[in-house]
């Protein structure tokens, strides 16, 4: 009886999984931006702490936007830095005149350390349009106006990232994984969008409307939460009505360094999973995809001892779909479709990863920047 249920959880889990795998290939083929003229105060805000060595490369980039100097603001949230990181941004702050830095104050007090960081910063800020990032990421020059054409029809606009590896062949496992999981994260989250789900982003390149973000009560409904200055910020949004879009243009893309080790991998990708838990009562959708996406990976290692035909054609059917949604990515986001040549190696990594990744994140193990 156990594994003939197994069996149909398999089967309905693998249903519901290609139906948003279906839905998520159609959302970035359609995916488009927008044209904008309307130039708003913008602030562009980060949250650092002992970024010494990422801050002078993130900052180079944002003082040189294309966006006129007079209409945008760099607020840097000093989170109780113990190196050179509050003296490098007020290196930047002397010459540039847009570029401000704000010392956080209560971190020790505070549950999510992010949250209270960018909360003091948001505060501070005079921009209509709040523009995130972190200090460990790369942008474009055209990065802030690219962004802000979305803001035609939007509340929150999502941007693109991912890592960045100068020579993909040199790269090590773990951080050829990353990136190819990331970018696999990115293409679902940016169809899902376009598709009308909501389900995830980064505060590595993330907008919204200040006076929105007022408006659902900033982080106050979820600073309990340890994580999730993001994702569970996006849930309110869309709770509360309003517009989300995804940025496809490539000037508004992010890029960010890499992990140097699995642990580290591991380690931040706990902490994302963390949020999966609260999804249950931020968004059920989001959470029934997640499940589903979970025993689509682990059941058919399981249903091997019992119902292996099931199996292998679950399997098969996984590996056909999510190649060709992964290849549509690709070309979506003009990425080298040589890199789907890693699919099988991140096929085989995925169940061990998940189930440890998945059993960290719920218990809360996982340590923050120190």
């Amino acid at each position: 009886m156990i594994w003939q249920s197994m069996a149909v959880l398999a089967i309905l889990a693998f249903l519901v999984y290609f139906y948003y795998l279906l839905k998520f290939d159609h959302g970035i083929k359609c995916g488009k931006d927008l044209v904008n003229f309307h130039k708003p105060r913008v602030s562009v805000v980060i949250a650092a702490r002992n970024e010494e060595r990422n801050i002078t490369g993130i900052l180079t980039a944002l003082v040189n936007q294309s966006y006129p100097p007079e209409l945008y603001e760099i607020i840097v949230a000093n989170d109780g830095s113990e190196d050179n990181t509050a003296t490098i941004v007020q290196e930047f702050a002397e010459k540039w005149s847009n570029l401000k830095l704000i010392e956080v104050q209560g971190r020790e007090k505070a549950i999510s350390p992010k949250k209270n960081a960018l909360s003091q910063a948001i505060d501070a800020a005079s921009g209509e349009i709040i523009l995130l990032t972190d200090a460990d990421c790369i942008v474009g020059r055209y990065w802030i106006e690219a962004l802000l054409a979305n803001f035609a029809e939007a509340d929150m606009v999502v941007g693109f990232s991912r890592t960045q590896l100068v020579k993909w062949q040199k790269a090590p496992l773990a951080q050829k994984y990353e990136h190819f999981d990331f970018l696999a994260m990115f293409f679902a989250a940016a169809g899902a969008i376009v598709s009308g789900f909501p389900f995830s982003c980064s505060g590595q390149n993330f907008a919204y409307r200040k006076e929105v973000f007022r408006e659902v009560g900033g982080f106050s409904r979820i600073s309990h939460l340890i994580s999730g200055d993001d994702v569970n910020l996006m849930q309110l949004f869309r709770q509360a009505g309003k517009k989300i879009r995804f940025a496809f243009s490539p000037h508004s893309f992010a890029c960010t360094q890499p992990v140097q080790s699995w642990k580290q991998l591991i380690n931040q990708r706990s902490r994302w999973a963390s949020n999966m838990k609260w999804q249950f009562n931020l968004y059920f959708r989001f959470f029934f995809y997640l499940a589903s996406a979970f025993l689509v990976v682990l059941l058919p290692l399981i249903l091997l001892f019992k119902y292996w035909q099931l199996s292998v054609v679950i399997v098969i059917l996984r590996i056909i779909f999510e190649l060709n949604f992964i290849r549509d990515g690709l070309v979506r986001f003009s990425e080298p479709k040589e890199k789907l040549r890693f699919y099988p190696l991140w096929l085989i990594i995925q169940p061990f990863y998940f189930l440890e990744v998945a059993c960290l994140g719920a218990f809360n193990v996982f340590s923050w920047k120190k």
